[in-house]
């Protein structure tokens, strides 16, 4: 690991800390204009949102019903009871974005497998960078407000 990306680490609480940890639960509120984008209708109503912190899988529930809950890996996304069962599922999910604009329109698979990349993402930056299979390079200073190395990455 390089020293720059030791040092992100280190002022997120330590990779020590991190990976003490299995998951993350939190309780999220979505709203905004993709929904409707995608012609979605949003709620404001709260969901519970859990990542795993060293694999990439997520889930959200409630989920197109009190009883509904979604699976997300980058392989497979489902829709499941909260027992298990599967309700509706996609594998490589991420090829039926394929041909996608900005107007064309999801189905509950689309939005589950948006919400499990995307909070996947968000509740485990930066230390999803030291996962097997990504790495790491410290590139040239960024052209930024203030003069820093950059980090670039390859998975």
């Amino acid at each position: 690991m390089n020293g720059l990306l030791s040092d992100v680490l280190e002022v997120h609480g330590s990779l020590e800390r991190w990976q003490s940890f299995a998951k993350v639960t939190a309780t999220i509120v979505t709203a905004g204009e993709l929904w409707g984008m995608k012609g979605l209708v949003q709620d404001q109503s709260p969901r519970q949102m859990t990542v795993w912190l060293h694999e990439e899988r997520a889930s959200v529930q409630p989920f197109g019903g009190p009883d509904r809950r979604t699976a997300f890996t980058p392989e497979r996304i489902a829709i499941e009871t909260m027992e298990g069962a599967t309700v509706a599922e996609r594998l490589d999910p991420r090829e039926s974005f394929s041909g996608h604009q900005q107007r064309t329109p999801w189905d509950p698979l689309h939005r589950a497998y948006f919400n499990g990349y995307a909070l996947w993402t968000y509740l485990t930056s930066p230390f999803h960078l030291i996962l097997s299979g990504v790495e790491v390079t410290e590139g040239e200073t960024c052209q930024a407000a203030f003069k820093a190395p950059c980090l670039s990455t390859r998975a």
